[in-house]
């Protein structure tokens, strides 16, 4: 499977890029990487680290979206950047999945332009995959691609979601909760009240208003709720792991008795693992006609292959034609 890789995007450079390509490879082997940006850099940084024998092709792209774009404006303007070319060759069929670490509005609003949205979807999202409590994985979204939204969008944000745990979470029938400041009918604002009459009535398993507190808590693989909040709660949660790990840290190497230290490393370790973002690669912008997958710009390499990984398990899985073929009938 032929997937672009925007070269450009990650704020630790080309080399953190290319070793997360190589190690994407290296897991499994029917993924091929298309490094797409500018040739010259991507060439010097292969030679530089004896990257060379790796079985990467370069798409040349002069231009690159800063994270301070406009993400419409680029999408209009910067027609030869690396996201802009990376999607002329998901359009073209010559790659099935993209995957970036740049802008999110960029691809967003470039995607939007090149390949358009999926047969009745209204608006694409952002879905994100945190642990639990128990264990397992819950999928929230949307967490920063709508701002602003109606009951309807929600709506189909739940039956994406839906459809991404049903593929990627193995689970048959998820369970749905609308993120709200109360459990009871008649709490929240306007479009959460409104929006909790649409899922009593569809045909998904809505189990009703969650708070925040039940995100975490394993008790829904799907919570629906607006861009703006789900933004906020992704960037929180990045703050709270960054500082829970580091407090950990800090607490080991000053009161634990050396005796227990490998034993205290081992579970530290752990912890850091389920907390960190980059175990779960990278964010599918659902709805979109084709397979986009976004990285965070700080990405490690080890977050760039498990982006790589997760954009080939959602091209494989077949996502998009599920969800054109759930949303084109209603």
């Amino acid at each position: 499977m032929r997937i672009a890789l925007d070269a450009m995007g990650v704020e630790k450079g080309i080399a953190m890029v290319i070793e997360g390509a190589e190690k994407a490879v290296e897991s499994n082997p029917q993924i091929e990487v298309i490094l797409v940006g500018n040739k010259k850099r991507i060439e010097d940084q292969l030679t530089r680290y004896g990257h060379k024998r790796m079985p990467f092709s370069i798409i040349h792209a002069p231009e690159v979206v800063d994270m301070t774009d406009s993400p419409s404006i680029a999408a209009k303007t910067k027609k030869d950047s690396s996201i802009a070319v990376a999607l002329d060759l998901l359009k073209k069929g010559k790659a099935e999945a993209l995957v970036s670490a740049g802008n999110t509005g960029a691809v967003m609003a470039t995607g939007l332009l090149k390949l358009g949205k999926l047969k009745g979807v209204k608006r694409p999202c952002l879905a994100v995959i945190f642990p639990t409590l128990n264990g397992k994985r819950v999928i929230i979204l949307d967490v920063g691609a709508n701002v602003d939204c109606r009951p309807y969008h929600l709506l189909q944000f739940a039956f994406m979601g839906s459809i991404y745990a049903q593929k990627v979470l193995k689970k048959r029938r998820p369970r749905v909760g609308l993120l709200s400041i109360g459990e009871e009918d008649n709490k929240g604002n306007h479009l959460v009240i409104q929006t909790s009459k649409l899922l009593q009535e569809s045909s998904l398993n809505f189990v009703g208003n969650i708070e925040g507190r039940d995100i975490t808590g394993g008790a829904v693989e799907v919570v629906v709720c607006d861009g703006f909040v789900g933004n906020i709660i992704l960037k929180f949660a990045e703050g709270f792991a960054k500082t829970t790990l580091t407090i950990i840290g800090k607490e080991m190497e000053k009161s634990l008795p050396e005796i227990g230290s490998v034993l205290s490393r081992r579970l530290f370790d752990q912890v850091k693992k389920d907390l960190d973002y980059a175990e779960y690669g990278g964010v599918p912008l659902l709805g979109i006609k084709g397979v986009c997958v976004i990285a965070h710009a700080a990405s490690s390499s080890k977050a760039v292959k498990n982006a790589i990984l997760a954009s080939f398990e959602f091209a494989s899985e077949k996502i998009n034609q599920h969800i054109e073929r759930v949303l084109d009938k209603g």
